[in-house]
C-alpha cells in the first residue's frame, strides 16, 4: 500500500502530494517511511531552547549521472543549534561513496527562522516543529526530501531519533538534484535509509 504525505514548503503554492513506495525502495522493497516513535510526554519547542543536536543519516541509492547508472551511498551529518530567539543555526557535511571513490563537501552552515522557507540551489527548504518533531523539508525537481527528528524525555534529559525519506511527485520515476559534491545533475532512482544516529544536549540558560 502506498504512503502519502503533503509537504507545505511555502505559503504561496508549493504544496506537493508526494508518493513514496516501491519506486524508492531497493529491488522492489518498500521504502521505510516510519517516523521515529512519538514521545509519551510531548517536547515543546521552548524545551529545546539552547539545544545542540547532532544527527547522522546513511542512505543507499541507485543513481544516474551523466548517462551512467550505478549504486552509491551518502552520509549526511548535521549539527543543529536551537537559538533562544526561535532561530535555527545548522551545519551540514555530505560524504558520498560511489565507484568514483569517496568525496565529501566542506561544512556548510546557515541560520534560518522556523517556518520561514528559503531558496537553495535545488529548490525551497524549511524547518518546522510540531508535536515534538523537528522536520526539515527540501524540494527538488520531481520530489522532496523529508527529515524528521523526534524528541522525548528521559528523566531530566532529552533524547532524539532521526529518520529521512526521499519522495517523488505522483507520476514521476526519479528525483533530480544538483550534486552537493560538485554540482553535476544527478537523478535518484531509488533510495533506502540504512542507519541513523541522533544526540541532543542542552546548554544551561542563565
Amino acid at each position: 500500500m502506498p504512503y502519502w504525505f503533503s509537504a507545505r514548503i511555502s505559503s504561496s503554492i508549493l504544496t506537493m502530494a508526494l508518493f513514496v513506495g516501491s519506486a524508492f525502495g531497493q529491488a522492489g522493497e518498500q521504502a521505510d517511511v516510519t517516523a521515529p516513535t512519538k514521545p509519551s510526554q510531548t517536547v515543546t519547542f521552548a524545551d529545546l531552547a539552547g539545544a545542540k543536536i547532532q544527527t547522522k543519516l546513511v542512505t543507499d541509492m541507485m543513481v544516474r549521472r551523466q548517462g551512467r547508472q550505478f549504486p552509491a551511498s551518502q552520509e549526511v551529518e548535521r549539527q543543529i543549534y536551537m537559538e533562544l530567539d526561535g532561530r535555527i543555526t545548522f551545519s551540514t557535511r555530505v560524504t558520498a561513496h560511489s565507484p568514483r571513490g569517496t568525496r565529501a563537501t566542506p561544512v556548510r552552515a546557515t541560520t534560518v527562522k522556523l517556518d520561514q522557507p528559503w531558496f537553495t540551489e535545488n529548490g525551497e527548504a524549511v524547518w518546522q516543529f510540531k508535536d515534538g518533531d523537528l522536520t526539515f523539508v527540501r524540494s527538488y525537481e520531481g520530489g522532496a526530501l523529508r527529515t524528521i527528528i523526534s524528541f522525548k524525555r528521559d528523566g531530566q534529559n532529552l533524547t532524539c531519533a532521526v529518520g529521512s525519506v526521499f519522495a517523488r511527485e505522483r507520476g514521476t520515476n526519479r528525483l533530480v538534484l544538483n550534486s552537493p559534491i560538485d554540482g553535476v545533475q544527478v537523478a535518484i532512482l531509488s533510495s533506502k535509509q540504512v542507519s541513523s544516529a541522533c544526540n541532543v544536549g542542552l546548554e544551561t540558560v542563565k
